[in-house]
């Protein structure tokens, strides 16, 4: 790993703004996440996507040991809000060991160091049991659940299409989405990382 800028470090982790040299690490992460159907593996979107990404710097962290192993990302959404929304995403060797809730909490820290946080916003789908369980064991608190993107994305199409039940279970089908998700919304508050 060549010299970065460290946004944060605590002697296990290193949290990294991310560069242009984590594009094949953060391409390969979201292609475990999201399958070959990844628009960063897409020939039409992957350089749009990436340069987005670049263009968010301020926003989107690589995490790594600090021996130089990439471990996955960390993304502040909303920056400038007092709730701002933490989201991280570990490669799937990394996954299982502890990184994501030490990582938030050397995070949380460093951004509640250098702005003015009332608490950060979680948000997890109600299918991703183990991450539920992660943010609780934290001391995360659930404040509620809202629609997920992909539902909100069908209920627009089913309006603007004029599309039969039938036919939406199909295009529901086809992205592999389950009509049932929703977005639980957890609180983190300060207490569980200072």
């Amino acid at each position: 790993m060549t010299k970065r800028d460290i946004f944060a470090t605590d002697g296990e982790f290193k949290i990294c703004t991310i560069s242009d040299e984590d594009r094949n690490d953060y391409v390969e992460l979201h292609r475990q996440l999201n399958g070959e159907t990844s628009l960063y593996l897409n020939p039409i979107s992957k350089d749009m996507m990436w340069e987005q990404i670049l263009n968010n710097a301020d926003s989107v962290f690589s995490l790594f040991t600090v021996n130089g192993d990439y471990c996955g990302s960390i993304e502040l959404q909303y920056p400038d809000c007092h709730t701002p929304e933490i989201g991280i995403d570990l490669v799937e060797d990394k996954r299982n060991k502890g990184i994501a809730s030490k990582a938030v909490r050397l995070f949380a820290r460093r951004v509640y160091e250098i702005r003015k946080v009332d608490y950060f916003l979680i948000r997890i789908s109600s299918n991703n049991l183990h991450s539920q369980y992660v943010f609780e064991k934290m001391g995360a608190i659930k404040i509620g659940e809202e629609e997920s993107d992909f539902s909100k994305f069908v209920e627009m199409f089913k309006a603007t299409a004029e599309i039969g039940e039938q036919n939406l279970e199909k295009f529901r089908d086809l992205f592999g989405e389950s009509t049932d998700e929703v977005v639980y919304c957890y609180r983190l508050d300060l207490n569980t990382f200072l």
